[in-house]
């Protein structure tokens, strides 16, 4: 199934960045009639070739196939990289949440 928006946000990001046809396809390594397919909805390219071109634009995959990442907040990385740092591992933090859960359904049974 060809995706048509996939050449359009292609070509959106390239206007973008001021860059021409045969720059872009140039930098990210493909034939330029390659890639003016792929910006007329003429060609499906495969993953490889879309992480090739998104590289080459200097924008996130996710973005040009328009998939909605859900970022962390800056606060928790911040929080995760000192645990990390004082030698907590996944586990700990994991035993610790189990635990938090535990002691909350005890609170809402009335029992603690």
């Amino acid at each position: 199934m060809m995706n048509k928006n996939l050449g359009l946000r292609i070509k959106r990001h390239r206007l973008k960045k001021r860059i021409s046809l045969s720059r872009l396809a140039l930098i990210a390594g493909v034939s330029k009639s390659y890639l003016s397919s792929i910006e007329n909805h003429e060609t499906n390219p495969s993953a490889h070739m879309i992480q090739k071109i998104a590289k080459a634009l200097e924008v996130p995959v996710e973005q040009l196939l328009s998939i909605q990442v859900e970022t962390l907040d800056p606060e928790w990385i911040e929080l995760f990289s000192q645990a990390k740092e004082i030698g907590l591992k996944k586990e700990d933090i994991r035993d610790f949440l189990a635990y938090e859960a535990w002691k909350s359904d005890l609170k809402k049974g009335g029992q603690l």
